[in-house]
């Protein structure tokens, strides 16, 4: 395997826990809101992801349903994973908030609810309990590498803070998950073509039910005058290339794809590049 920084090497580690940030604690005083509230693009990159973060309750009750008689599992998605999720979405929410004081957020999170609610339920959820962590895995795979990338490209410090605690939470979950599949792998003799079709299927899906009525609720909120189109999202992602190009970490969101398919040293190594290429063009 080639050579890993050592913050990309966070992946391969067994998850332990630490101590807690806590979103009172954070330094709200010196928040430096005239160096962000005229980015747009940082406005729906905050207030969308806030709407489906703090909608992890209707996860967590799909997924505990999934695991029920795994009382490992369902007591950590209840006990440590949902609450950090919840904090997340409480902290991006109180920033939307002390930053464009004129967003009603609470209106826009209802709409998003009452869409998005409809469409999260355990029909979504692989057939397998494996097949269903490798999806987590995917999934955590993305929130961290999105949060890498707002912190990283954020003009505002106390963003950038907030973004590096919940990206490090989110690291975090994809170890646990990724330990529980291992578990489920070997219970159920899953293959690898399995696996890798869970990991395709998700993969697909990043981004596109969940980011667009998020942007959609909050842009109608933000413009009720205007009439929104999905253009208007696609719009959105376009516009964010050049950071994409910039700051999202490929290598790592490749890495951490492909750790579940335990590819043979040789082959993972040869692969890398090209794989670590696509996703640029992917994205």
């Amino acid at each position: 395997m080639g050579t890993v920084h050592p913050e990309e090497a966070e992946q391969f580690a067994e998850p332990v826990r630490t101590d807690h940030w806590n979103v009172d604690e954070l330094p709200w005083d010196s928040l430096q809101a005239e160096r962000i509230v005229d980015n747009e693009p940082f406005f729906f990159l905050v207030s969308t992801a806030s709407f489906v973060e703090i909608t992890t309750d209707l996860y967590t009750s799909n997924l505990t349903a999934h695991y029920v008689g795994d009382d490992e599992v369902t007591t950590w998605l209840q006990d440590h994973w949902q609450p950090e999720e919840l904090q997340h979405g409480a902290a991006l929410k109180r920033y939307v908030k002390t930053v464009w004081p004129s967003f009603d957020w609470d209106l826009a999170y209802q709409n998003f609810y009452r869409e998005y609610g409809l469409l999260c339920n355990a029909a979504q959820l692989e057939a397998t309990r494996s097949q269903e962590m490798v999806a987590r895995c995917i999934v955590e795979t993305g929130t961290s590498s999105y949060y890498t990338m707002v912190r990283d490209a954020s003009p505002e410090p106390l963003l950038k803070r907030i973004a590096h605690h919940i990206r490090t939470d989110e690291v975090g979950h994809y170890k646990y998950f990724f330990r529980y599949f291992r578990k489920y792998a070997q219970q159920e003799s899953v293959s690898r073509r399995a696996i890798f079709q869970a990991l395709w299927t998700r993969i697909r899906e990043i981004d596109n039910e969940d980011g667009l009525i998020a942007y959609k609720h909050a842009y109608q909120v933000r413009y009720p005058d205007h009439v929104f189109d999905p253009q208007h999202y696609e719009r959105f992602r376009m516009n964010l290339d050049q950071m994409t190009r910039d700051h999202f970490p490929f290598e790592m969101a490749v890495r951490m794809c492909l750790r579940p398919l335990d590819l043979p040293h040789p082959v993972e190594r040869l692969s890398l590049p090209v794989l670590v290429a696509g996703a640029r063009r992917f994205l």
